[in-house]
């Protein structure tokens, strides 16, 4: 009797790992099913299916002023002198150092070169941007700016496609990524003085302890462009950002009318209809001196107006982590309106990436930007 209960058991055994592995794969690996798993494990139907009503009360229309439709430049020059001081963008900034290629990028095309760059912030806050140059140069110029969690090397095939088409790339981590500090002693210059008595201060979460903390995010950037453009004579710069790298890409081209496009992914959702892991207290989302010159529906309005400008901004609805869902609905007209009326052109859309449910730039993502970049130049 148990000689034939035993291969039984066995085959039972057997059926249960290979229905458990079924699952995994399922729930975890491949999209489609991992999709359908995401929808029922949502706590409410917010998330991912419906607009909350309570977002629907604010009008958004009247929540973009005249003067940014209107005067952008003026906008633009308070903003830029809030953030940097007087002078606005600095365009000798130049790198302290060359360095090494760390490999951190991953697997590249055949041909790709890449240059390092050192920048000291202060404070100890340091940037290591990554010049990648595409053996097929078109003689324009994409910034990627990568945000929080993963490291850069995630994005090697959204990069190696850029580069096979042709496009030069600056990519940058978030201050505190790839190998560099966000913490910095408090009591020190440049800390403002109620916040000294801590021992650490974060430039990401703690933004009222430093003062104009935003020349640290910025200053990288706009260094490694400027020594791109050295190298170079491009027809164009675009800048695209993940996550929180979403958020800076949003910021650097409402700040500098000399990138056309912009394609923030997964990181732009305006203060108010912000949820979980999406708010931030004290970070750059919700830095006051900002957002007192401009909302984030205003800061889109200047992204996106000029001649030959254009933003597209991209979520995940089923993103597992954060900037989920369809509330970009709420706001997009009226910031294409907005653009449409200005008297400098410009466009502004929204894409919904219905395609996974991860924190991710998907390939139907990678696709879309590519085709864009592309389109009417």
């Amino acid at each position: 009797m148990m000689k034939k209960l035993w291969p039984r058991l066995a085959v039972l055994a057997l059926a249960v790992l290979v229905l458990a592995g079924v699952v995994e794969v399922a729930i975890h690996h491949f999209d489609p099913t991992r999709v359908v798993y995401r929808r029922l494990k949502a706590p409410d139907s917010y998330l991912y299916e419906e607009i909350d009503p309570a977002l629907r009360v604010f009008d958004t229309t009247a929540m973009i002023s005249s003067a940014v439709i209107q005067t952008p430049a003026a906008v633009r020059e308070r903003l830029l002198d809030m953030a940097l001081g007087p002078g606005g963008i600095p365009r000798d900034l130049a790198p302290d150092r060359i360095l090494d290629d760390d490999g951190e990028l991953g697997e590249l095309p055949n041909g790709t070169a890449v240059t390092r760059l050192h920048f000291d912030l202060g404070l100890g806050l340091t940037s290591n941007p990554y010049i990648i140059r595409s053996a097929r140069g078109n003689e324009r110029l994409v910034v990627y700016h990568h945000g929080f969690g993963d490291p850069i090397q995630t994005v090697s095939d959204f990069l190696s496609k850029l580069l096979d088409a042709g496009y030069d790339i600056v990519a940058l981590n978030a201050l505190g990524h790839g190998g560099t500090l966000a913490f910095v002693d408090s009591d020190q210059d440049g800390i403002r003085p109620h916040a000294r008595q801590n021992q650490k201060s974060n430039i990401f979460h703690e933004m009222s302890h430093f003062d104009r903390p935003l020349r640290h995010h910025l200053t990288p950037v706009y260094g490694a462009i400027n020594f791109a453009r050295a190298q170079s004579d491009y027809r164009s710069t675009d800048i695209v950002g993940f996550s929180m790298g979403g958020f800076m890409a949003m910021l650097v081209a409402a700040l500098d009318p000399s990138i056309e496009r912009s394609y923030p992914i997964a990181g732009v959702y305006p203060n108010y209809m912000r949820r979980g892991q999406e708010v931030m207290p004290d970070g750059p989302p919700t830095y006051p001196p900002l957002i007192e010159i401009a909302n984030h529906l205003e800061l889109f309005v200047l992204g996106a107006s000029g001649p030959r400008r254009r933003q597209v901004q991209v979520f995940n609805r089923y993103d597992r982590c954060c900037f989920n869902g369809i509330r970009s609905e709420l706001y997009a007209q009226a910031v294409r309106d907005a653009v449409a009326i200005g008297p400098n052109g410009g466009s502004f859309d929204v894409v919904i990436d219905e395609t996974h449910a991860d924190h991710r730039i998907s390939r139907f993502t990678t696709r879309t930007i590519i085709e864009d970049l592309a389109r009417n130049r």
